[in-house]
């Protein structure tokens, strides 16, 4: 007579006892569920605090791009850092003669070693 050993196994969603398959994970339909819509909701929240993270900073970069083309047409890259332009959200780069052109929205500027040059569209 060979002796088998019970695992108690529960359900991912409420803890109850699950009886039936081995690989079942859980107890109803309703937990399985609810089980995946927490999880898809939680995965979306987390996508949307991202995006508006990016949403944001672009935000800031374009405005302080506008507020300096009134002001000029070269600015010191320490000066943008000390504005807190953040030269890594940009929305698209194309490649010229006179080199890389990065755009925020709709404003366009050039990068060098020192400064960045606004440039007229």
């Amino acid at each position: 007579m060979e002796m088998r050993k019970e695992i108690s196994r529960s359900c991912k969603e409420c803890d109850g006892l699950l009886v039936g398959r081995i690989d079942q994970c859980f107890c109803s339909d309703a937990c399985r569920t609810s089980y995946h819509n927490r999880r898809r909701y939680e995965e979306k929240k987390t996508y949307s605090e991202c995006i508006a993270i990016v949403q944001k900073t672009l935000l800031h970069n374009y405005k302080i791009l506008t507020t300096l083309r009134q002001k000029g047409e070269q600015f010191s890259v320490l000066y943008l850092q000390d504005l807190g332009f953040s030269f890594r959200h940009l929305t698209s780069i194309t490649e010229h003669e006179g080199g890389l052109h990065y755009h925020c929205f709709n404003e366009s500027y050039l990068v060098t070693d020192q400064a960045l040059i606004l440039l007229n569209d």
